[in-house]
């Protein structure tokens, strides 16, 4: 069964329950991850500080290329596309965190 944990305007996360994956929609692309694959996405997208970013001339293309986990494909986002992406993935996680605690209590409270 699959069902959607988080959303912005262009992506949204799924997790597969039979697969044990999530899959990132984003902009019209695909990304099968594991759960690992997502915390560490998440570890190297906490890494862009958008600050930086804004004032570097280094990016003045305005894009950044971000290396998935299995090495087969990379994500090239632009600035608000990594803004989008950095509150995508942590309300993700976050989402994910709640569903947990609430089946913990739904738990307690029946024992």
């Amino acid at each position: 069964m699959i069902h959607t944990i988080y959303h912005t305007t262009h992506g949204r996360v799924e997790q597969n329950d039979k697969d044990n994956c999530f899959y990132i929609h984003f902009k019209g692309n695909e990304y099968r991850m594991s759960v690992c694959a997502l915390i560490a996405f998440k570890t190297r997208l906490d890494q862009l500080n958008i600050d930086t970013l804004l004032l570097s001339d280094a990016t003045c293309d305005g894009l950044e290329v971000i290396p998935m986990c299995d090495k087969d494909r990379l994500m090239v986002l632009t600035l608000d596309e990594i803004i989008e992406m950095k509150d995508l993935i942590p309300g993700t996680l976050v989402m994910l965190e709640l569903n947990s605690i609430v089946q913990q209590r739904l738990v307690r409270a029946l024992v």
